[in-house]
């Protein structure tokens, strides 16, 4: 039987001046090749890159040394997967320009998703970015949970097929949903419902998905929670604590 082959992966996180990395790769040059541009960007990393002769030859691999020395947000993540990148954690949109300038610099023709959506020349607004936009700083109480619920009702939070984890076209929502609420103050409190789904402990896994995002995004953990009950509409929904 043919072999099966894959794409090659690699996932940095940068947290607190560490950057953490695993992925794949098809061959030990590579891996090498990878984890001394890592070593040389960084200097602190930790992780491991692991070697299947099923994968493809990694096409990012020869602009990575250039794409690292623009990768400096302290919180956020970035995924390659063949000739896909993905941006995730928490970037400024100034940061998040920046980078895929750089990224479509490298790499041209590739697929930017995740955080990297919505921020690129001539990008739509959608209908919930465009609600968030009009949300004054220091919004709180009932306006603030009617503006996110608006916003997610607009264009609903989607995630992986049978799974909690937020899809990458959603990141860019949550990063814009978290600074509305950061920029509400420290009083507001708010609870988050997932989307309804056929088994009801995914709606509750889905509605942590959405706390962890937006924690990842600056919120702080005392601000949000989650109920103990599984969501009931088709979108997610936000409440007063």
């Amino acid at each position: 039987a043919r072999v099966a082959r894959s794409d090659a992966t690699l996932n940095l996180v940068s947290n607190r001046g560490t950057v953490h990395y695993d992925g794949v790769v098809g061959s030990d040059a590579e891996r090498q090749s990878v984890e001394a541009a890592l070593r040389r960007a960084f200097g602190r990393v930790s992780g491991e890159i692991k070697v299947d002769r099923g994968a493809r030859a990694a096409p990012w691999q020869e602009g990575l040394p250039k794409f690292l020395e623009s990768f400096t947000q302290p919180n956020a993540a970035v995924s390659f997967e063949g000739r896909r990148i993905e941006l995730h954690g928490h970037a400024s949109d100034a940061d998040r320009k920046a980078l895929l300038a750089r990224a479509e610099l490298l790499y041209p023709g590739y697929a930017y998703t995740g955080l990297f959506q919505g921020v690129g020349e001539g990008a739509p607004v959608d209908a919930a970015s465009a609600v968030l936009a009009g949300v004054k700083p220091g919004t709180s109480g009932a306006p603030l949970v009617k503006a996110l619920n608006e916003a997610v009702t607009q264009t609903p939070i989607r995630f992986e097929p049978g799974s909690a984890r937020v899809a990458p076209d959603s990141l860019a929502l949550l990063s814009k949903a978290a600074e509305v609420i950061q920029a509400s103050g420290n009083g507001t409190r708010l609870q988050i419902s997932g989307p309804a789904a056929d088994d009801p402990s995914l709606a509750q896994q889905r509605a942590e998905g959405i706390k962890v995002q937006l924690i990842g995004n600056g919120v702080s953990p005392a601000a949000l929670g989650t109920p103990a009950q599984a969501g009931s509409g088709e979108a997610a929904a936000f409440r007063l604590l």
